[in-house]
C-alpha cells in the first residue's frame, strides 16, 4: 500500500487497536510516517458477519474521507486515531 501511495494512488489500510503502536512504526520504517490508517476495535476474529459489517459501516465515511481528501503534511500521523 505504501508503494501505491508512493506512486500517486491513494490507499487506506485497517487495522485494529491495540495495533496502532505497529501500524504507525511500519509505515515509518517503509519512509511514510503519515500513512493513512484506519482504526477499528479488537477483537474481531470472534465477530459474525453481521458484527463485521457493523464494523465496516462505522469505517466506511472516514476511509472514503482518506482516499479522496487531499493529504496535508503529517496530518495523519500526528494522532493515530484522528
Amino acid at each position: 500500500m505504501v508503494e501505491l501511495e508512493r506512486r500517486g494512488l491513494a490507499t487506506a489500510a485497517v487495522a485494529t487497536e491495540p495495533f496502532v503502536d505497529e501500524a504507525l512504526e511500519q509505515a515509518r520504517l517503509l519512509g511514510m510516517p503519515d500513512y493513512r490508517m484506519i482504526y477499528v476495535p479488537h477483537p474481531v476474529q470472534l465477530l459474525s458477519a453481521e458484527e463485521l459489517r457493523g464494523y465496516a459501516e462505522r469505517a466506511f465515511e472516514e476511509i472514503v474521507a482518506r482516499l479522496t481528501q487531499p493529504r496535508s503534511p503529517r496530518a495523519d500521523g500526528a494522532h493515530p486515531r484522528s
